[in-house]
């Protein structure tokens, strides 16, 4: 059961420093705890945990542009993140992990803003009919992490 929440706003803009803190964040994690991490990227393509880097992103026209490759710990597909998006990630222990739940909390936020928010397919939500966030999910040892954007 989940009884101390932390929220965590980056100070970064640097991908390898915030998939490192999401990382630690996981490790640190103690009975009870549920952080929700908020952070944004700089001009970065992230890719999931099992693709190829060559075949999802033009690395040397991104590395010329001063972008950043990242890979993370989760799977799913590539994505772009600059500074017109939020990420987020909730990290809690396997045992507090229900991804509906999780999914819900971030409709209901944009829903308050007035949007009419849906999920879509397997692990999208939509407005009217457009894909504004997808998510992953990572398990380790006991503990659990949602992400998207």
């Amino acid at each position: 059961m989940i009884d101390k929440l932390f929220v965590i706003e980056g100070d970064s803009n640097n991908p390898h420093r915030n998939l490192a803190l999401e990382a630690v964040l996981l490790k640190r994690l103690q009975p009870g705890e549920c952080y929700l991490y908020l952070w944004q990227n700089k001009h970065t393509v992230v890719i999931g945990r099992n693709q190829n880097a060559l075949a999802e992103c033009h690395v040397q026209q991104l590395e010329q542009d001063g972008g950043f490759l990242a890979r993370r710990l989760s799977g799913g597909g590539a994505v772009y993140h600059d500074l017109g998006n939020l990420n987020f990630t909730m990290i809690m222990n396997t045992e507090d992990f229900d991804a509906d739940r999780q999914t819900g909390v971030i409709l209901k936020a944009v829903q308050l803003q007035g949007l009419r928010a849906e999920k879509n397919g397997r692990n999208d939500l939509t407005v009217e009919g457009k894909k504004f966030s997808g998510h992953a999910y990572y398990h380790h040892a006991g503990r659990s992490y949602h992400h998207g954007t």
